[in-house]
């Protein structure tokens, strides 16, 4: 929170004294999540104007940090088409964070500004009910065939778009049902010659698409779990959930619960300014 109040108190002072080329290195610098929060602290017109000063993928990034009223405000006051331009540099399950909290209307008209290929990735994702594992899992993982060497399978994680940010190497048969896993660094000291299914863990834990988010959350609780593998009906792999998904759905429940014992609504979280609290509960 000290951070972000530091970050705050820059933001205004150098859009007060219009220094906007040294607001860019300030913003270039600062963690995502603080600038979501600083956000929330400005009137929306000098939040749409520090908002469009950042790059695209950092913008995108910075979108998925926003509560749910600071968002809709933000989307309304920026073109739909900067909008769509922003989310096509996400990946897919975070553009659903960002589309699910908007009117059907504006989000089905920006889901038709994106690319064709990310508008489908994103609507494909949609289609499984809300609070569920599907709604939430990501496409972006690293799998390989169970016969493939131990060489192969590191050459397959380089080449791979998601490789960077791969946690486990999920291995699947000739059907593409999840056989097992391999960690990376046991990839990475196993004999390069030898087949991934000879160092695969078989136990594993896994949901199916339709599995509830809390049940989720609480399977990567009790076993300590990086990332969780989501399956189909017949245990084909088709996505994955990874921890910092379930820290926001955990933030949310506990959110929720606490709202519903003090009788709160559910738009309102303990971040919200006084004014905007009181406005919401005047009635």
């Amino acid at each position: 929170m000290e951070e972000t109040a530091r970050l705050t108190e820059s933001i205004k002072e150098l859009l007060g004294g219009g220094r906007e080329e040294r607001l860019v290195q300030v913003l270039e610098d600062a963690h995502t999540a603080d600038i979501g929060s600083a956000l929330r602290e400005l009137p929306v017109p000098e939040r749409v104007h520090v908002f469009r000063l950042l790059p695209d993928t950092q913008a995108g990034a910075v979108l998925s940090e926003l509560d749910d009223q600071t968002l809709l405000e933000l989307v309304r006051a920026l073109d739909e088409h900067e909008v769509s331009r922003i989310l096509d540099r996400m990946p897919p399950d975070h553009v659903v964070e960002v589309v699910e909290e908007l009117p059907k209307e504006q989000a089905d008209k920006i889901l038709d500004l994106m690319e064709e290929e990310k508008s489908e990735e994103v609507q494909e994702l949609l289609d499984y009910p809300e609070n569920t594992a599907g709604r939430l899992m990501s496409h972006e993982f690293v799998a390989v065939h169970e016969n493939a060497t131990v060489a192969q399978a590191i050459e397959h994680i380089r080449k791979a778009a998601s490789g960077d940010d791969a946690f486990y190497l999920y291995v699947v048969d000739d059907h593409d049902h999840l056989v097992g896993l391999v960690p990376l660094h046991r990839l990475l000291t196993a004999d390069p010659a030898m087949p991934v299914r000879a160092i695969r863990k078989e136990e594993l834990e896994s949901v199916s698409v339709d599995t509830d988010q809390e049940e989720v959350a609480r399977l990567v609780q009790r076993y300590n779990l990086i990332e969780v593998p989501v399956v189909d009906g017949n245990h084909r792999l088709l996505g994955t959930i990874s921890v910092d998904d379930v820290i926001d759905v955990i933030h949310e429940e506990a959110t929720e619960d606490i709202q519903r014992l003090g009788g709160v609504p559910g738009d309102e979280t303990v971040l919200d300014p006084p004014e905007r609290v009181f406005t919401k509960r005047l009635i």
